[in-house]
Parts: structure tokens; C-alpha cells; sequence
């Protein structure tokens, strides 16, 4: 899949967007849990404890590390591996904090997962998951249980056990695991906000897609959705079939039929050449009221455009043969049709305001498939082509014994007569 280079710049602008709103996030979240932190180990007396120093001392310096956190995510001093430096000094000042806490009460190391500051460790993980990359996860645990190990290895020897359980399991303590788990369940929220709120603009965006796909044909809306509209707006000169196909005598059905069954009829119409334009490689250029412009070739040219756009002419009228055959049988008058196709140079691209852009092919090689229609009305068949599609598609020079030519064709507004040749099945 080839995308378009102005996308890509704009793909990584975006996610550097998230990046940094993901850290700025991430700091004021910090802030908000060392002042809960903060508060919740005063109010249940947490001073009164030996461990008061070692505690106070990491939730200053977490509050430090989250103000240059929240400075580093300002757009002019933004770069995405500092929020990796920050997620390891949280890892790292986390198992500082455990490791000091057990050394102060002289508790053997193995007791670390007993230490309040041990719950805390999930809180971090879940900062590291706002962002939009697994790394800040994986340093987190690399970050704290490295640090707990290299710490636990060189002051985990010789302890004494510590007898006295309030010591770890205290009202404090206690407190602080509560405290802990509720910060957790705040930041799994505001991740899971976070995460509702991305996943609701890929919605719309896709959405967006989807309804761009009902409004240009499959395989333009594919190279938009791949290579930006900036693909399709300076346009291309290119080779290409382009088919015409209109309900003989509309007007005069419109006068006979009630709205309900004319509309009918005409998607029912619509339906069937759609989809056998579709079934040979092409896609239907647009709509006008009864008639149907269909291009082959574009927007890439699979060397098969003349044979895949006179078969779907062929294949078209016996699907309209095989319809009438099924509104006779519920007693509806036939539908007969002409089409007329020609080949030829084209240009192929967006035009329009900033405000409305349509994807068209234009050229002499339209105006003639549209004049060919028109003549198609005077033969039995009401198919004709030009003598050139017909050399193209068939490899011959001489026209198939199906195919009977016409006087040369005057074209309306144009100098040049054209050699056409009708379908005569015989």
C-alpha cells in the first residue's frame, strides 16, 4: 500500500499530539496523587511512623519529578523519550522507596511486597499504559523490579525480622493501600476515557470513510484513503473506455408510470449496470437522471480496459433482455436502452471549489461515448461502438461478423467524423 508522503507527516503530527497530551496527562495526574498521597498519610498519622522521613522524602520528589514532567509536555520542549525517562524514574524511586522502608524497620527484603508502596506499583503501570506505545510499560516493570533487585542483593543481608505485624499492617498502612487502590481505580478510569475517546474518533473517521465510499466510486475512494485527495487534485492524462447508457423514451415512461414504480425502474436499472460494470473492471462515473456513464482503465489501466468495457456493453444488454423477460411475466411494459462506448485519452482527476470536489473523466473521448449513445438510438440493438474500441477490444482489424458499420458518424461540435459500428446479432 503506498501512501502519500504529506500523510505520513500528518499521521506522525498526530500521534506526537497524543504523545505529549498522553504526558501532560500523565504529570497532572501525578500531582493529583501526591497531593492525595500527601494528604491521606497525614490525616492517618503517618508522621507518628519511623518510616515518615523516607516517605515524605519520595512523595516531594515524585512532585518534583511530575512539575518537570508537565514542563517537559509544553509543545517547544516536547520530545517523546523523555515521558520513557520519566516512567523509569518512577519505576526506579518506587523500589527505592520499598527498599528504605524495609531497611529503616529492619524488615527482611522479602517482605517487600507486605509495604503499602508495594499496591503503588499499579497505578504506574496504568500511567504507562496512556500511551500510545508499549515501551513506557515494559520500562516500568524493567525500571522497579530491576531497581528492586540490584537493591535487594546488595541490603538484603543480615536483617533482622521484624516482630511487630502493626508495622505493616498498621491503620496507616492500611490507609494507605485503600488509598492506593482508589488511586489506581481513578487512573484505570481516566485511562479507559482516554482509550473510549480515541476509539470513538477512529469510529467517525471510519465512518467518514465509509460515507466517502458511498459518494466516489470503490476504487477512487481507495486511492483517496491510501494517498490523501492531493492525489486525485492535479488529475493525470490517461488511457481509458468510457461507456454511456440511457433508458430509450424516459420521458414519455415518466408520464405513464406513478413516481413509486418510475423510481423503481430506474434503480433496477441503476442496479444492473452497476454491477456489471463493476463485474468488468470498471465503476460507474455518475448518474444523470436515466443515463449511466461508466469509465474502464481508470484510475489504473490493467491493459484489459477495451475487452472488459465492450463485454460489460454486451453483458449488459443481455441482463436487460433477462429483466424484461421478468416484467412481462408481471405484465410491465419493457425497458429498452441504448449504449454507446469509445476509447481514448482522457483527463482523470478531482475538480471543483475547497467547498465541493467531484472526481470526473473528461475529454474528447467522453463527448464522443456520450454522441454514440445517441446514435445507438436509431439501430435495432441500441449498442454501438466506436471502430476503434471495437480494433482494440477484438485484436482484429476487420469487425467481428456481429458488428455491422455505420456511415461515418458525425460528431455534434466536432470537426472529425468518427467509424462506429452497431451490434447486429443477426
Amino acid at each position: 500500500m503506498t501512501r502519500n508522503p504529506s500523510d505520513n507527516d500528518q499521521t506522525r503530527a498526530l500521534v506526537l499530539a497524543a504523545e505529549r497530551e498522553a504526558q501532560m496527562v500523565s504529570a497532572f495526574a501525578r500531582l493529583l496523587i501526591t497531593c492525595a498521597a500527601i494528604t491521606l498519610f497525614l490525616i492517618a498519622g503517618g508522621l507518628t511512623l519511623p518510616v515518615a522521613p523516607v516517605v515524605l522524602t519520595y512523595l516531594g520528589s515524585y512532585a518534583v519529578v511530575s512539575i518537570i514532567s508537565a514542563i517537559f509536555s509544553m509543545e517547544r520542549f516536547f520530545d517523546p523519550k523523555m515521558s520513557l525517562f520519566f516512567t523509569a524514574i518512577d519505576g526506579c524511586s518506587l523500589a527505592l522507596l520499598i527498599g528504605f522502608a524495609l531497611t529503616v524497620s529492619g524488615s527482611p527484603m522479602s517482605l517487600h511486597s507486605a509495604v503499602p508502596g508495594f499496591v503503588f506499583f499499579f497505578s504506574i503501570l496504568i500511567l504507562a499504559t496512556m500511551r500510545y506505545t508499549v515501551l513506557p510499560v515494559i520500562i516500568a516493570f524493567v525500571s522497579f523490579a530491576g531497581t528492586w533487585f540490584v537493591f535487594s542483593s546488595v541490603y538484603g543481608i543480615d536483617t533482622t525480622p521484624q516482630e511487630n505485624p502493626g508495622f505493616f499492617f498498621g491503620s496507616v498502612q492500611n490507609a494507605a493501600r485503600w488509598g492506593f487502590v482508589g488511586i489506581a481505580t481513578l487512573l484505570a478510569l481516566l485511562a479507559v476515557s482516554r482509550r473510549r475517546r480515541t476509539l470513538e474518533t477512529a469510529i467517525t473517521a471510519a465512518n467518514r470513510s465509509a460515507n466517502l465510499s458511498r459518494y466516489l466510486p470503490d476504487r477512487i475512494a481507495d486511492v483517496v484513503a491510501e494517498q490523501g485527495i492531493d492525489a486525485l487534485k492535479s488529475g493525470r492524462q490517461q488511457h481509458a473506455v468510457v461507456l454511456f447508457a440511457d433508458i430509450r423514451g424516459f420521458t414519455g415512461i415518466s408520464e405513464q408510470l406513478p413516481p413509486k414504480e418510475l423510481g423503481q425502474m430506474l434503480s433496477a436499472f441503476r442496479a444492473i449496470v452497476t454491477k456489471e460494470v463493476a463485474a468488468h473492471s470498471g465503476f460507474v462515473e455518475k448518474f444523470i437522471g436515466d443515463a449511466v456513464m461508466a469509465v474502464f482503465g481508470v484510475p489504473s489501466d490493467n491493459g484489459q480496459a477495451e475487452k472488459d468495457g465492450l463485454a460489460c456493453c454486451l453483458r449488459i444488454l443481455k441482463k436487460i433482455e433477462d429483466w424484461n423477460h421478468e416484467r412481462q411475466r408481471l405484465s410491465q411494459p419493457p425497458v429498452k436502452i441504448t449504449i454507446g462506448a469509445h476509447c481514448g485519452e482522457v483527463f482523470a482527476g478531482a475538480i471543483g471549489t475547497p467547498d465541493r470536489m467531484e472526481f470526473t473523466v473528461l475529454g474528447d473521448t467522453v463527448n464522443v461515448a456520450a454522441r454514440l449513445q445517441e446514435t445507438a438510438k436509431s439501430t435495432q440493438s441500441g449498442l454501438v461502438v466506436s471502430g476503434e474500441l471495437l480494433r482494440r477490444a477484438s485484436g482484429e482489424e476487420q469487425a467481428p461478423p456481429a458488428w455491422s458499420a455505420l456511415d461515418q458518424t458525425d460528431i455534434r461540435g466536432r470537426v472529425a467524423q468518427i467509424t462506429s459500428f452497431a451490434y447486429d446479432p443477426g
